[in-house]
Formats: structure tokens, C-alpha cells, sequence
């Protein structure tokens, strides 16, 4: 891999002999991403395919997307904007494979995924694939799904924000099977909270410089709140669900009107977050009482 590129670089994390091939990115993107939890919309957008493009550049000495595939899982991996960082840096076509996966159930060591829908119509040898790491289930569904209809050699992985045990997960599934996994995450290898979906720089298992740990300290009171909330994504593709979330943790962690939620919304009813209710099952019956 690519260690330095224009405005971004990239540093390997070393873990010891049975540690993922794991390495950290650092640039612009990626920290207006994990530090600015009000940023949405079209600047968001923006945001995920800018720390994209850099994603690319970092790989350009492995990955030939002649001889690659993307596979998107729905929804969130529209976020990534993996087609268009290739054309843009490449200006060659990335061919994608779709599946949408579905989190049925969450708990603090396990979680269960189910696949409603999938199409595999660009076989290739190594995927590229761009999607939250937390448990790691997702994409190891995803790549069982997939192992199915066509062989597999090689998987790189890139994740705005990605935890070590998930990396952990994705790297044993694809040893056992004689594929090669490279990951790519963005500024950290985060700790996992117990209850699934917190990513947060303040988890004592997360391996970060010092740097971003004592900025999140700063932004967020020194409470471990998530970098990238409950629903990655949602703060393009469904804004008002992610102010809602929001607002659900600033309750949580007592932060009301803080300046790391200046967004947030009083959700007026739960239906909207019901899938993510395992990350706030504490407060549940507490919220839907009060709303």
C-alpha cells in the first residue's frame, strides 16, 4: 500500500504475529467525518467521497480495478462512493455486486444478519468493499453470500470507522478459506462498546494517536460517545432519523444542548429507530413513556 498521498497518509497497525492486516488512514476527510457529529447532507456526501478518493490513492499499488469488483451492501455502503473515487482517480469503471443485509438482532457478542436481497452479476476474483466495521458480521455474511456463486482470492476493506474485533472476525473467516483480507480504517482500530453500535475514540481498547483521543475528550465531556453515531449514513440518506438518533443519545449521555449535538431532534415517537434500540435499551422504556 501507498504510504503518503497527496493530503493523506497511512500507517500500519501493528498488533502482534496474529493481528489483521490492518492499517490506519489520516487526513481531512476522515476527521471532519469522526469529529463534527452535526455534519449531514450534501456536505457529508462530500465529506465520504473525498476520504474515498484518498482510500483509492492509498491502494493504487495493489488494486487494479480492471481486475476487481465492488461489493456494495445496501444501504450504507452508498455512502462510500466507491464507483465514482475509482472513475475519479482512476478513470476506469469499478463493476459492483449488490446485497442488502438486515441486523435482526444485536447484543454484546453477537449479532444476526440476515440477507433479503442480493445480485452478483460482476464475478471477480478480488472485491473491494466500503462499509462500517462494528461486529464484523455484516461483511462476513455478505462474503459467505457471495462465496456461494463465485470463487474468492482476495478482499480489501475500507472503513471510515472500523473496530479491531471486527477486523479480527472478517480476517479469521477469510484465513479458514484461504482469502486475503487488507483493511484501511479511518484515524483508529476502535473498541466496541457492549451494547453493539458505540465506536468511540474514549474505549479503552481503541488504538488511536493520543491526539484523537484527547479531542474527543474535549468534545464529548470525556463520555464515550460514538464518532459516528448509532446509523452510519444516515446523515445523508436519512437526515431526520439521524437528528432523532442524536437527540436519543444526547439524552443518554446528558448532554443536552451540548455543541456536539447542536442538530438533534426530539423524536416524537420510536418507530423511525427501532432498529437501533439495542443501543439505547437502557432509556427505551424511559423515552417511550415521555414522548
Amino acid at each position: 500500500m501507498i504510504t503518503r498521498t497527496s493530503g493523506s497518509f497511512l500507517e500500519k497497525v501493528e498488533l502482534g504475529d496474529s493481528s489483521p492486516h490492518l492499517s490506519l488512514v489520516h487526513n481531512d476527510p476522515l476527521e471532519r467525518i469522526m469529529f463534527d457529529r452535526n455534519l449531514a447532507g450534501v456536505e457529508f456526501r462530500r465529506a465520504c467521497l473525498e476520504a474515498s478518493r484518498l482510500f483509492i490513492d492509498h491502494l493504487m499499488d495493489e488494486f487494479d480495478p480492471e481486475h476487481a469488483a465492488e461489493l456494495m451492501i445496501l444501504s450504507k455502503g452508498l455512502v462510500y462512493q466507491l464507483a465514482e473515487a475509482v472513475a475519479t482517480q482512476t478513470g476506469k469503471n469499478l463493476p459492483t455486486n449488490l446485497i442488502a443485509t438486515s441486523r435482526v438482532s444485536v447484543s454484546s457478542d453477537q449479532v444476526k444478519v440476515e440477507i433479503p436481497y442480493a445480485k452478483f452479476e460482476a464475478p471477480s476474483r478480488t472485491l473491494l468493499v466500503g462499509d462500517t466495521v462494528a461486529s464484523g458480521a455484516t461483511i462476513v455474511a455478505a462474503l459467505e453470500a457471495y462465496r456461494k456463486l463465485h470463487p474468492l482470492d482476495q478482499v480489501f476493506v475500507v472503513s471510515y470507522a472500523g473496530t479491531l474485533v471486527g477486523a479480527r472476525k472478517i480476517e479469521e473467516y477469510c484465513r479458514k478459506r484461504a482469502i486475503k483480507v487488507k483493511f484501511l480504517f479511518g484515524l483508529a482500530a476502535f473498541g466496541l462498546a457492549d451494547n453493539g453500535f458505540d465506536l468511540s475514540f474514549l474505549h479503552p481498547e481503541t488504538v488511536c494517536r493520543e491526539e484523537y483521543r484527547r479531542r474527543a475528550a474535549e468534545q464529548f465531556a470525556g463520555i464515550p460517545v460514538s464518532a459516528i453515531g448509532w446509523d452510519f449514513g444516515s446523515q445523508a440518506m436519512a437526515p431526520q432519523k439521524y437528528r432523532q438518533l442524536c437527540w436519543i443519545e444526547s439524552e443518554m449521555w446528558k448532554l443536552q444542548g451540548e455543541a456536539c449535538f447542536k442538530t438533534a431532534e426530539q423524536p416524537h415517537e420510536l418507530s423511525l429507530l427501532r432498529h437501533e434500540e439495542a443501543a439505547y435499551s437502557d432509556i427505551a422504556d424511559t423515552l417511550r413513556e415521555s414522548l
